[in-house]
């Protein structure tokens, strides 16, 4: 049973003994050495992991609580109208159906901003705080330069968010205001809806707009890793702030921006475009906010891979070292047995008077002895047994041919062709002297081997016989590559095919058919073809032919196929087990027998035998 080794098996199966002893001296060393350098930079690189995710876990959350503060002081800077009797009676005033078109006065709005100054002042971080009535006007702090005091805010996004919360205080993601002139940079708010204390009635909307600058001062004193960045985005996952090194590239920033987070405190290794990053995120159930921080792994483990590359630098150093000794050790144990295999090969050559030096008591010098004892006893039988093999395959060679190469009669068929020329009857004549060329071509060679041109010549001479049996119904294509015509092929070897293809394939048929005959060069081999677009056979029939080709006939039993089992067993005995008569067809789709021999060519005119 053939069995399909892997590559680097049969690799390491053609080495040599001192090539094999080299490999398992130097894995020996190896392996443990690079065992021991992947655990040890594996364990250091999960070491700066944990104690960078440790380090940024905290981080984050300090920064988290900053925001906190900052969010829970501007909370509590909404509620301060609730308490100022004027600003409420302003704001309720200007929030009737019966002022919607009435400006403020000069006094009014001078309360106002001198109360909305008041609450902003000492806060850099605050760009305006806005009182918005519900009739559309909006008291500020901020320059009239800079801003519209009626504007329609019930359109916006964030108004409709302010107004869902129904009194509770909300934290708008960036956005631009539409009461701000074009141009204004982005900011994000707390705001909440402003109700009349004893009626609970909406009488307006406090919105606080904040810098951006305020994370930019939290995250001030925080070193980001290199293709590193800082997010703060709200439950929703919709960005408030963003942090970024310098050397992020863009589609990785972006990339960041749309991972979705839960709203969880959470360390996790992500894979983001084919890079990994270590997730850190705290979440505040307070504001709602999460600080997620990505840091990119390869930033961390820069110390890791310099570990990695020393470690790499000396198993170099020991894998030469165990090289060194490994080759000396080697080629001292293996050096007898190589002299043991070269001396077999001298024997296998036919020298046969060889013998080894026993230098050693061991397994080696005990082979050594065995060796010298088999070349003397094969030494002694050489001649005999040798000589007997091959009269021997002589003789089966020249049985098996006998069996497909009948003996004619040449006075015979001239007398016959003389007879057909003297009644004019030229077709009888043409099918006689073809006949013979073919009879002569069988018999009165020896050589086991012919040239393929000689070969297909003979095949020619019985197509033509053929053709004149069956006439238009039988056609014969020969397709011969050129410069393949003085390859050496066993003779009367296509013949019986063609024969086969004519009998069981096309000529019982009332169409006729067409017979193929193909010679080509496949490497060092020729590979020929006998194809017909007959009947065919089926799988079953042709298992059963495929089988009969390899056991003798039973006695008794008709001697069907026994040019095709002759044809492979002369194969077999020529050139080995590899070169066997090989077939395939389908019914009505014709049979097509295939034959590979490596390609031998006559020279100094002598038919070189390949079994010799």
């Amino acid at each position: 049973m053939n069995r399909n080794h892997s590559p680097a098996v049969a690799f390491y199966s053609h080495l040599g003994l001192r090539s094999k002893m080299l490999i398992i001296f130097v894995l020996i060393m190896v392996i443990p050495l690079t065992l021991q350098g992947i655990l040890t930079y594996y364990e250091f690189s999960a070491s700066v992991e944990r104690r960078s995710a440790d380090y940024s876990t905290q981080i984050v959350g300090q920064i988290n609580r900053n925001l906190d503060r900052t969010l829970m002081e501007m909370q509590r800077l909404s509620l301060m109208p609730l308490y100022d009797t004027q600003v409420l009676t302003i704001v309720k005033k200007y929030s009737q159906p019966q002022y919607a078109q009435t400006r403020p006065t000069l006094a009014e709005m001078e309360k106002m901003f001198l109360y909305i100054s008041g609450s902003a002042y000492n806060r850099p971080e605050v760009k305006g705080i806005q009182i918005i009535t519900n009739n559309g006007f909006i008291f500020t702090n901020v320059d009239s330069s800079m801003m519209n005091f009626y504007a329609d805010v019930r359109q916006e996004d964030w108004f409709r968010r302010v107004q869902v919360a129904d009194g509770a205080w909300v934290v708008l993601p960036q956005h631009q205001p539409n009461y701000y002139h074009e141009g204004s940079p982005q900011v994000f708010s707390v705001a909440r809806m402003i109700r009349e204390p004893d009626k609970n009635v909406v009488i307006g909307m406090i919105k606080i707009d904040l810098k951006l600058d305020v994370f930019r001062e939290i995250l001030s004193n925080v070193k980001f890793e290199e293709k590193g960045s800082m997010l703060v985005v709200n439950d929703r996952n919709e960005l408030l702030f963003e942090e970024s090194s310098s050397n992020l590239e863009p589609r990785f920033a972006k990339t960041l921006r749309d991972t979705k987070q839960p709203n969880e405190n959470a360390v996790r290794d992500q894979v983001l475009n084919g890079q990994r990053f270590l997730t850190i995120v705290d979440y505040s159930s307070y504001s709602g906010l999460k600080v997620i921080d990505f840091i990119p792994v390869d930033s961390l483990l820069t110390e890791t891979k310099k570990l990695r590359n020393f470690t790499i630098g000396i198993a170099v150093i020991f894998v030469v070292a165990a090289g060194i000794l490994s080759f000396i050790f080697s080629y001292q144990l293996s050096s007898p047995l190589i002299r043991l295999k070269q001396k077999m090969q001298l024997l296998e050559r036919g020298q046969f008077n060889q013998s080894v030096p026993v230098i050693s008591q061991d397994e080696i010098g005990q082979l050594s002895r065995g060796f010298n004892r088999m070349s003397e006893e094969i030494n002694r039988l050489i001649k005999e047994v040798y000589l007997i093999g091959l009269r021997e395959k002589e003789a089966e060679l020249a049985a098996l041919q006998s069996q497909i190469n009948p003996h004619f009669i040449y006075n015979t068929l001239e007398s016959i062709n003389m007879k057909a020329l003297e009644r004019e009857n030229y077709e009888v004549s043409d099918m006689v002297s073809t006949l013979g060329q073919l009879m002569r071509y069988s018999v009165d060679q020896y050589d086991r081997l012919v040239l393929l041109e000689e070969e297909l010549a003979s095949v020619g001479s019985y197509a033509k016989i053929q053709q004149l049996r069956y006439g238009n119904r039988l056609h014969f294509i020969f397709d011969i590559e050129p410069g393949v015509e003085h390859v050496l092929v066993p003779k009367l070897l296509l013949q019986p095919l063609v024969e086969n293809s004519i009998f069981h394939g096309v000529g019982d048929t009332h169409t006729g058919g067409t017979i193929w005959i193909t010679a080509v060069r496949f490497g060092d081999e020729l590979l020929l073809t006998v194809r017909d677009d007959g009947i065919g056979m089926s799988e079953r029939e042709i298992e059963r032919l495929r089988s009969s080709l390899s056991s003798p006939l039973p006695d008794g039993e008709r001697k069907q196929g026994v040019a095709l089992r002759n044809i492979n067993q002369r194969l077999v005995l020529m050139f080995g087990p590899l070169y066997e008569l090989q077939f395939d067809g389908s019914p009505g789709q014709g049979i097509a027998f295939t034959i590979t021999i490596p390609l031998t060519e006559r020279k100094n005119e002598d038919v070189q035998n390949i079994t010799g």
